[in-house]
């Protein structure tokens, strides 16, 4: 419509003096004047600070290489070993600095040609003694002469110094730095000179400075190892000085400890802000005045009726002033007509979503039954005891990762409000026994200790979603192990009776990182975890939680969570199960049959999958045949006789359900053949549909050899309907 008036210039004043004001003064003085200098000159005084703490630091290292000069000189310049002895002893008996020990290491058999070692290598004692160390000398050992700190600089030109590591004294147990020298006699080389620096006077100066001027400091060595560190603590934002200093190549970093240089600057930001805040609020109430007037009035009146029309209503409001807010007025109205469209699209959206989601199942599935079929050949091979276990933990974290994919599943399901939970009897020893072989060893490998207690009768069934329950225990215990970073990991089962009902609890302990008071209110919400550093640090994508909330609701169960950060968290869940006997026909048992003679036709366009299937099949004596699409399965079937077709859905040219409802459509006796549809798609909706097109059983990928077995038994009737000979189960 035609605005003829517009609310705008009703408003102008007051906009215009509040937002002068706000950006003219607030804004100038605050971010452009005050923030920027400011924090600049911090930054500049941290810096100065790290560079004097780098050359107080420097000093005594280097002054150590004028002790190196001396016992170079004195190697160079005296050739009678009992007055080179006196003389370096009196050289380390004199120095009290950082220098604690060092040397002359002459090459093999240069001072006797009966000697081969003949080291001269001192170390003053702490009471200021200097004692001779005959260690290296051993005619038995390797020798000094292949040390790094002699072979960095043997043969090197006159004043060459080389810095060793930092390394731990093996005797006294103290972090050293050795600096060492060649030197040579006549114009040759003939040995190298060493002092050894112990650095816990370096260590103790670094506190010392830190304690001073409230400063986070941490000392690095050439390859990036921490040789000392004090009360040095970085996060986001925070400034750090830097800087490397010495020829050894050290690495300085400062922060401020107590008052960082972002504190620093909002403080005097903020004394600033103090000054200009009255002046602040009075534009502010008289900004306010104008805009209530001419804004807020109208505008609450719309509110008010909107909120009356929220279901879906227009707004009936008598406003005649043809300005914005009529405008506002007719657009709502008419934007109400819009979401109506847009909630129509939106259903539609969720649909594709859901289709999404089955392509996605399915394009993971096809290559984890490469997988997991590999894994259940082998389990049949020739193992040795330890494979065999290595084995059985590859396939159960392998059925593990199947879990999390139907994670992802269950959100979608729950944002639908479509989760399912089945109720079958299955016996609590078989949820033990799987969180057990899985967890145990992933605790083993992240040293922690893990622990199942169970108050419950180790015979006892229940009635449940079996799956539902093993996932909720799985996400508790993903999350325990994952957060534990030292300490164990403890599950507890006990059973009570709760007016005339029998419950299940369940308790997840570790001694983990814990979760603070203020996130435990959202810990259970989509996409939230504890802190916003989570994620970076742990991954996840915050969906665990909140399945297992829906999952426990589902069960008429609840859920509550104890946590107190640094000390651990603990989930107590209550489940309402009811006990049942133990159910002969749930346990599997080896049924064999004579399929020799039998031909079998495998439909799959994935060759790993082929591949797996063929070798299933050919072991248990089936001849196979294998195509890759529908159409390719018909042509086969009308020229060849076949026992079994082992159908996929998602195929190039024809699909399964296409390619089983042709089958059954045919004139000849092949329309009756058995065939089991074999599909990694999850969705309920995708079984149904090849159940109605006319197969007569559906197996999951990854394929389970068992569920495989059991299935071709329960059908062997219809299996060998075109045999001359009733083929009967084995003994």
């Amino acid at each position: 419509m035609l605005i003829r008036k517009s609310l705008k210039k009703k408003s102008i004043i007051a906009l215009t003096i509040y937002l002068a004001i706000f950006i003219a003064v607030f804004g100038s003085i605050t971010y452009w004047v005050v923030e920027s200098p400011v924090r600049q000159k911090l930054e500049e005084n941290l810096d100065l600070k790290n560079e004097l703490l780098a050359s107080e630091m420097s000093a005594p290292m280097h002054s150590s290489v004028g002790v190196l000069k001396s016992v170079v000189g004195l190697g160079q310049a005296i050739q009678d070993t009992r007055a080179l002895d006196s003389s370096l002893r009196q050289i380390f008996k004199l120095n009290d600095g950082i220098v604690v020990s060092g040397g002359l290491w002459p090459e093999p058999f240069s001072v006797s040609a009966n000697e081969r070692f003949s080291s001269l290598f001192y170390n003053r004692t702490a009471n200021g003694d200097v004692d001779k160390i005959d260690l290296w000398n051993n005619p038995e050992a390797q020798g000094y002469h292949i040390e790094p700190w002699y072979t960095s600089v043997s043969g090197k030109p006159v004043n060459t110094v080389a810095w060793s590591e930092v390394y731990i004294d093996p005797y006294t147990h103290v972090q050293m730095i050795t600096a060492s020298s060649p030197y040579y006699v006549d114009g040759s080389f003939a040995g190298v000179a060493t002092v050894d620096l112990s650095l816990n006077n370096l260590i103790r100066f670094v506190k010392r400075k830190a304690q001073e001027q409230d400063l986070g400091i941490v000392v690095r060595d050439a390859s990036n190892q921490v040789i000392t560190e004090y009360n040095f603590r970085v996060s986001r934002d925070v400034y750090t000085s830097s800087r490397s200093f010495g020829d050894f190549n050290w690495h300085l970093e400062v922060v401020n400890a107590r008052r960082l240089v972002a504190d620093q600057v909002f403080d005097i930001v903020m004394g600033v802000e103090r000054g200009i805040i009255p002046v602040l609020l009075i534009c502010v109430m008289f900004g306010y005045y104008l805009i209530n007037q001419y804004l807020i009035k109208p505008i609450a009146i719309i509110a008010k009726k909107a909120d009356a029309s929220r279901q879906g209503g227009n707004i009936d409001m008598q406003y005649d002033s043809p300005d914005e807010i009529r405008y506002l007025i007719d657009s709502f109205n008419q934007k109400t007509v819009y979401l109506e469209q847009e909630r129509i699209k939106a259903q539609a959206s969720t649909k594709a979503k859901t289709a999404f989601l089955a392509t996605l199942s399915h394009e993971i599935r096809t290559p984890m039954n490469g997988v997991l079929g590999t894994a259940q050949l082998l389990l049949k091979s020739d193992l040795t005891i330890e494979q065999r276990k290595h084995l059985k933990t590859l396939y159960g974290s392998g059925e593990h990762m199947m879990a999390l994919l139907n994670e992802i599943l269950d959100y979608s399901k729950i944002e639908q409000g479509h989760l399912e939970l089945e109720k079958s009897p299955f016996p609590l020893s078989s949820i033990i026994g799987s969180i057990h072989s899985v967890y145990h060893t992933l605790c083993n490998e992240k040293g922690l200790i893990f622990n199942v207690h169970s108050d419950v009768d180790e015979s006892r069934w229940y009635e449940g979603d079996k799956a539902r329950l093993r996932q909720v225990l799985f996400n508790l215990l993903n999350n325990a192990v994952k957060f534990t970073s030292e300490g164990q990991v403890d599950v507890y089962f006990s059973e009570v009776t709760k007016n005339d009902k029998n419950q299940l609890k369940i308790r997840v302990k570790d001694t983990g990182i814990g979760i603070s008071d203020h996130a435990q209110s959202r810990i259970f919400k989509p996409f939230e975890q504890a802190e916003s550093s989570t994620t970076r640090r742990f991954g996840g994508t915050g969906l665990g939680l909140a399945i297992v909330r829906e999952i426990v609701g589902g069960m008429d169960g609840n859920i509550v969570l104890t946590s107190q950060e640094g000390q651990g968290t603990q989930f107590d869940i209550t489940l309402q199960l009811d006990c049942c006997e133990p159910q002969a026909s749930a346990i599997h048992v080896e049924r064999k049959l004579d399929y020799r003679g039998l031909n079998v036709l495998i439909v799959e366009d994935n060759r790993t999958n082929t591949i797996i299937i063929e070798t299933f099949m050919r072991r248990k004596g089936f001849t196979t045949h294998s195509v890759e699409n529908g159409e390719l399965a018909l042509s086969a079937i009308t020229e060849r006789q076949y026992d079994l077709v082992l159908m996929d859905n998602h195929m190039p040219v024809m699909d399964g359900v296409a390619s089983i409802s042709e089958i059954r459509h045919m004139d000849g006796p092949e329309k009756d053949i058995l065939i089991f549809g074999c599909t990694a798609d999850v969705f309920k909706e995708t079984r149904e549909r090849m159940l109605a097109a006319g197969a007569d059983f559906i197996v999951a990928k990854p394929i389970d050899e068992r569920v495989l077995d059991d299935a071709l038994y329960q059908y062997a009737g219809k299996l060998f309907q075109y045999q001359s000979t009733t083929h009967s189960p084995a003994s």
